[in-house]
């Protein structure tokens, strides 16, 4: 399997990730909130619950769409630039008294994992010794 399959399939499966994710916070933002890693997170009619699911899923669309062209340096591009939403999490979480586990654990390898995806798109192999 090619690294670029490799990365599509990773991508996809981010998207998926991130749709589950991000509509629970829209639909069912009471067996969400407690996942996010902060001490104290918003009661479950604050909207701002809602605004995190629509932002999570806006995200996952753009993806899906990048994928669905099959463009792999946009979506390579797109993954180094959204990889900037979990690790903004992560910092979150980290400097408001949360859950280290969860900052790194969630967030933190959402982002490595983005970077990841983004290098397997825009990193090209060597040619001819090159």
């Amino acid at each position: 399997m090619t690294r670029i399959k490799i990365a599509y399939i990773l991508s996809a499966a981010l998207v998926l990730f991130v749709l589950y994710f991000g509509s629970g916070y829209v639909f069912f933002p009471a067996t969400q909130t407690g996942g996010f890693g902060l001490p104290v997170m918003p009661s479950e009619g604050d909207p701002i619950l809602a605004v995190k699911g629509v932002r999570d899923i806006g995200t996952a669309l753009v993806v899906l769409a990048l994928i669905l062209f099959r463009n792999a340096r946009a979506l390579g591009w797109a993954m180094l630039a959204l990889a900037f939403i979990p690790f903004g999490d992560m910092l979150i979480v980290l400097t408001h008294n949360g859950s280290v586990g969860t900052a790194l654990g969630i967030h933190g390898a959402t982002c490595v994992l983005m970077l990841v995806i983004s290098a397997l798109f825009l990193i090209r192999p060597a040619r001819n010794g090159q």
